[in-house]
């Protein structure tokens, strides 16, 4: 009888490979391993190595249940720390990996593919900003631009935090964040 193969532990194992290796040395060979299956298994299920990436990334973004972080309700305060706290957990949870495959890409081409899952989750947060600024809530200027300005500090926050992991980093208050967000690039009323 065949294995049955957990996939959610498979994209754990492969997740936790590739931050620890490093895309290129986080073979296929040791993947299969670290799952504990055959590497021929894992070719005929995933195709291969970034294609099995790209799947871990899906994976993650259905469990952060995408949809809802960025519903548009009206309450741009809400909706925006919405964003930022899903956010903020799946970094904790998974930013060492996505930073890991952000940063290879450039070497490693194939990883592209897997990132055009991370950019169609930034372009549906792009579009609730452009919604905010229709309804005259958030300043005109380029969505990406207010995205950066929102998740921007957050990304380079965490970065240090796993970089410099002696150094002490008070909590982050997201709630500030916002605030201090919609002070900056918010419209009166």
């Amino acid at each position: 009888m065949p294995k049955i193969i957990d996939d959610r532990q498979l994209f754990r194992d492969v997740m936790q490979a590739v931050t620890q290796h490093g895309y290129a040395a986080a073979t296929t060979k040791k993947l299969a391993k670290a799952a504990g299956i055959g590497e021929v298994t894992l070719f005929r299920k995933y195709g291969n190595k970034a294609q099995l990436v790209k799947q871990a990334m899906i994976a993650l973004a259905e469990e952060s249940n995408f949809e809802e972080m960025v519903e548009y309700t009206g309450d741009l305060h809400a909706d925006l720390l919405r964003v930022v706290t899903r956010y903020q957990g799946s970094a904790e949870r998974n930013g060492l990996f996505f930073y890991t495959i952000l940063i290879e890409a450039s070497r490693h081409p194939e990883l592209m593919e897997a990132l055009s899952v991370l950019q169609s989750r930034l372009g549906a947060v792009s579009q609730l900003m452009f919604r905010y600024q229709a309804d005259g809530k958030l300043k005109q200027a380029d969505p990406i631009q207010l995205l950066t300005g929102l998740v921007g500090p957050l990304i380079a926050r965490n970065m240090m935090q796993t970089a410099l992991q002696g150094m002490p980093f008070p909590p982050i208050d997201l709630e500030s964040h916002v605030t201090n967000f919609i002070g900056g690039y918010g419209v009166g009323e």
